[in-house]
């Protein structure tokens, strides 16, 4: 667990002989990058794995051609404040270069649920092929938008609008901060995939179980319910 996670259970789901205490997150960052914890190298066991404490860069999208590409900009203020579920990003994760592996990511943004594919390549019809799985997962009512960056994996978007009457905007090109929820939970795979990992070599079952475990985290936004419980109350699903 982050120590975000760990100071939201404390202080929510704390046992008798803890009540009462408490320790501050950003407290737990200081000992593991700056106190006692630098020499047990407890960096590595967070999320990111990292030495040191920093902000990432965000990867810049192609420019790619594509057709009836609605802007970000149009999006509903419903869409904007997570007000409901059903409001979905999507990323592509790239494995090692020269394999056939890739990962295909969606991404909920108000219950934070999280749904992952093997692909073989960043082509849109693998892209489309995963996202149709993905929605065929859950109950359509669960599908009302996807938000995408300008990479030439979305090109076939169309298809989905089509068949699902789902609505699906663009981000602003360089701007893919503009979907960082998933962004944010890509860094998160990355823990279990780490980059110049070979995803091909990956089988489906491991894939599922990263999905799942990512899904069944507690989350501070969600009081420290996992996407999976808020989902359950959601939909009964």
């Amino acid at each position: 667990l982050s120590p975000e996670q760990i100071t939201g259970i404390l202080h929510e789901q704390a046992r008798p002989e803890l009540f009462g205490k408490a320790v501050c997150h950003e407290t737990i960052y200081q000992y593991i990058y700056k106190g006692e914890g630098r020499y047990e190298s407890l960096f590595q066991h967070l999320r990111q794995g990292r030495k040191k404490r920093f902000k990432r860069w965000s990867r810049k999208p192609r420019k790619i051609g594509i057709p009836e590409r609605i802007s970000i900009h149009e999006r509903s203020n419903e869409i904007e404040a997570k007000l409901t579920i059903g409001h979905w990003e999507s990323d592509t994760i790239e494995g090692k270069r020269n394999t056939r592996g890739n990962l295909s990511v969606q991404y909920e943004r108000k219950i934070q649920l999280l749904r992952l594919h093997k692909i073989a390549n960043k082509e849109a019809p693998e892209t489309e092929n995963a996202i149709r799985k993905s929605i065929d997962s859950l109950p359509l009512t669960v599908w009302k938008s996807i938000t995408f960056d300008n990479g030439g994996e979305a090109a076939s978007h169309v298809n989905l609008r089509n068949d699902f009457s789902i609505d699906t905007f663009f981000c602003d090109a360089y701007a893919s901060w503009q979907k960082g929820g998933v962004e944010n939970i890509n860094g998160l795979i990355r823990q279990y995939i780490p980059r110049g990992t070979d995803i091909s070599n990956l089988t489906e079952n491991y894939i599922y179980s990263i999905q799942e475990k990512l899904n069944n985290r507690p989350r501070k936004s969600l009081n420290y319910l996992s996407p999976n419980q808020v989902l359950a109350q959601e939909v009964g699903h």
